[in-house]
């Protein structure tokens, strides 16, 4: 009969018919009386042990159970719960935590000792009654925070010119609605996976702990924050007679320039894409619908260990790529058109922004050859512009110079044509690129780029197909082709981030033509 449960080092009384013994239970010796047990460590196991009287020969066997250890959850992917995708001293992956600790420490240069940054990250927004969107971190609070839930304020108070404490509330422990929602980190754990100094709870959306905080701390009642929408906390803190000071280009600022580790994860974004537009272009065929090529390769960037798309993809048959952020993927594939898909992938929240143009039976004809190798050419040239000292701006402005040259010699702009570059190159060349797929908004295009700033090259060439004052042959062709660049020091190559994707004629067509 087996005897009630026991712990590891239980002490177990052993019986003979002549005397009896205790004995700590840390292993037992092999022998014909003894059985000997082998278990996994504990941190991985918990091991259940119990006890059988043998009357036969007066000792006791023993029989083991062996269980899997739960693992202790809080909320995102940590390295004991995930160690296939996250190294051990890494918080997010390619990130430490002694990185996030030091983009706080960075931020806060900017003010001065004793003032109060506060960032917070709202409710998770629902799509119906009561279901969510899938959730996406603020970009301001997942960049200096690395915290992966909504409902969080983060607290920075400037202690010195060389440090600062650190308070996170964040949602309590809820064992009923992490059965139905999951895990949750809690206050007791901020300091340990975050590298935050001190945790709080907010209890049933009560900031009173949070108010009692920043009124200890602001005299003066200022606090320096970005008005992200949480109705219910502006609410408390207007309420409470705060002062709230909009600070998201100072938080924008350092997000410009990007490590090496954050670098890293953009190459990484970059040729997940890549790949997964080499894969779309051999999967593609006259006859599919559009909304199944961005099917297509969801999968595959998501195979690929992204987690969700940059932006709803663009896939345009033909025509429709003359709607520059046609999004309705609803077309069929005609044989002899082309298709212009802007697509990109978020890994581990760094985006990737890639567009590639492509006939759809896998051979360019000779019109489309012509604007695919003048805009080919304008992209080429504009990356090596992709060096310190320059700018967006600049590099718009050679870029224009490169497309008029172009659409001159090609007979789109002739003298009796009343149009000007604009009708058929009519954005920019490019975007600051990061976490957000158009990055650091507050900074226009004329900020001097410098090195490991990361911005897209993106020129493109559109033609209606209703145009009449344009050669036939070229109406309705409508081609973009995009990569992601890190600009580099004068006397430097950038580097391109997106080299995956194939953009050469040749190289297009000979992965369409041999699947």
């Amino acid at each position: 009969m087996t005897s009630t449960i026991r712990p590891l080092k239980q002490v177990l009384k052993f019986h003979n018919n002549k005397s009896s013994y205790i004995k700590s239970f840390n292993h037992l010796g092999s022998g014909s009386n003894t059985s000997t047990l082998t278990s996994s460590p504990s941190s991985l196991c918990n091991t259940v042990f119990s006890t059988n009287n043998n009357k036969a020969n007066g000792l006791a066997s023993i029989s083991t159970t062996i269980y899997p250890k739960k693992r202790f959850l809080i909320g995102q992917p940590t390295h004991e719960t995930h160690p296939h995708l996250l190294k051990e001293n890494e918080l997010v992956k390619h990130i430490t935590i002694n990185e996030f600790k030091e983009r706080r420490n960075k931020l806060l240069e900017s003010f001065e000792i004793g003032n109060i940054v506060v960032l917070f990250t709202p409710p998770e927004p629902m799509m119906s009654y009561d279901i969510p969107w899938h959730f996406r971190q603020n970009t301001n609070f997942y960049y200096y925070s690395g915290f992966n839930e909504p409902e969080a304020v983060l607290v920075l108070e400037k202690t010195s010119n060389m440090d600062h404490v650190s308070y996170m509330f964040v949602r309590e422990r809820n064992p009923a609605r992490e059965l139905w929602d999951g895990a949750r980190c809690g206050a007791e754990n901020v300091k340990k996976y975050f590298g935050i100094d001190y945790g709080h709870d907010i209890k049933d959306n009560n900031f009173e702990e949070l108010i009692q905080l920043l009124t200890r701390k602001c005299s003066d009642k200022i606090v320096y924050t970005h008005l992200v929408q949480w109705d219910r906390l502006l609410s408390k803190l207007h309420s409470s007679q705060f002062k709230l000071y909009n600070i998201e280009g100072f938080l924008q600022k350092p997000r410009m320039t990007k490590s090496a580790s954050e670098i890293e994860a953009m190459k990484q974004s970059g040729a997940i894409a890549g790949e997964s537009f080499e894969e779309t272009m051999k999967y593609i065929k006259p006859g599919m619908n559009e909304y199944e090529i961005s099917a297509f390769f969801e999968w595959n960037v998501k195979k690929r260990g992204a987690q969700r798309m940059s932006y709803p993809p663009v896939v345009a048959n033909g025509n429709n790529a003359n709607t520059l952020h046609y999004v309705s993927n609803n077309d069929l594939l005609v044989d002899g058109q082309l298709v212009l898909m802007d697509a990109g992938c978020e890994h581990w929240g760094y985006t990737s922004d890639i567009t590639r143009t492509f006939p759809i039976n896998g051979r360019f004809t000779e019109a489309q050859k012509k604007i695919y190798d003048a805009v080919l050419d304008v992209n080429k040239r504009c990356i090596a512009k992709c060096v310190q000292g320059e700018s967006i701006d600049t590099i718009h402005r050679y870029s224009v110079e490169l497309i008029n040259e172009h659409l001159k010699r090609l007979g789109i702009l002739h003298a009796d044509n009343p149009s000007t570059y604009v009708n058929y190159y009519p954005h920019s060349i490019g975007h600051y690129l990061g976490m957000d797929t158009h990055d650091t908004l507050d900074f226009g295009y004329g900020v001097y780029l410098e090195p490991n700033m990361i911005i897209t090259i993106e020129p493109g060439i559109y033609i209606p197909l209703e145009d009449v004052n344009v050669p036939q042959e070229f109406r309705g062709i409508a081609i973009r082709v995009e990569d992601d660049v890190v600009i580099a020091k004068m006397g430097d190559s950038p580097i391109v981030l997106t080299k995956n994707a194939p953009k050469e004629i040749q190289h297009i067509e000979s992965i369409m033509n041999n699947k």
